[in-house]
């Protein structure tokens, strides 16, 4: 007898357990949205993503005018909001406990920039990913152009597909890299340039002289002697006096004068 009320005590406590779990969740689905947080990560304090027009979707979704219910908040809808966005590498959206809509997102943060022979442009990031130029926000980072033939991508994309890397952007890209692993030459090194026999050229700062890289063979090594030199006559006019400075050749660099 006694072990059938103990039985009869746990079912009644279950019940009464799941009875307040259905309550209390319906209770909290039909409560309206309280707020919604937006948490943006990203290297500056400006960046590509505009976070006041991303709340203004948010809420249009979340009908925060109406005061409308947690249940009836779309989160995929808020998600895609999100994905469709191309400047935000990955992101995710939930409803706390504390009715708050919480959107956490990741902005892309750019190495390069790419004019196309068009003039216009696409950002690129150190993992290859391309995405496209702001109206509102411009970081400063490598400018590669010259003849660089592709066509605006309609999405983001790769520097690997097909049509990019035989525009030379995973070139592009490789340059940039090498470039940005020594902290002198990020601050010197403005611009990659593609000539027309696909070779590429550096526009040094404050130097007139054409710097010839070539193709992307041994660039790091190439990067170093170039490095080296103009660390030697940093200060200096001396380097003005010649035309070209060629990195081509290897444990040299080919000067010609004026």
């Amino acid at each position: 007898m006694k072990k059938i009320l103990k039985i009869a005590l746990w079912v009644i406590t279950g019940a009464a357990l799941v009875a307040l779990f259905i309550f209390g969740r319906k209770w909290y689905l039909d409560t309206p949205l309280k707020n919604i947080a937006f948490q943006l990560e990203r290297s500056h304090s400006n960046g590509f993503v505009e976070k006041d027009s991303v709340m203004t979707y948010a809420k249009a979704i979340c009908d925060m005018e109406h005061h409308a219910s947690i249940a009836s908040i779309d989160l995929m809808k808020i998600q895609k909001l999100l994905d469709h966005n191309p400047w935000i590498e990955s992101a995710s959206a939930f409803i706390g406990l504390d009715e708050t809509l919480t959107i956490k997102a990741k902005e892309y943060e750019p190495v390069l920039r790419v004019f196309n022979q068009n003039r216009r442009s696409v950002y690129v990031t150190k993992e290859g990913v391309i995405f496209p130029a702001s109206p509102t926000y411009t970081p400063r980072v490598i400018i590669a152009n010259g003849e660089f033939n592709f066509p605006m991508p309609s999405k983001n994309c790769k520097v690997t597909d097909s049509v990019y890397a035989q525009a030379g952007l995973h070139e592009a890209l490789t340059i940039a890299m090498a470039i940005n692993k020594d902290q002198f030459l990020t601050g010197a090194i403005g611009q990659v340039y593609r000539n027309e026999n696909n070779e590429y050229e550096l526009m040094v700062n404050n130097l007139s002289a054409k710097v010839i890289l070539g193709n992307t063979d041994a660039v790091d090594d190439k990067l170093s002697r170039l490095a080296t030199l103009l660390h030697k006559y940093d200060g200096t006019e001396e380097l003005n006096a010649y035309k070209t400075l060629n990195l081509k050749y290897q444990k040299q660099i080919v000067c010609t004068k004026q």
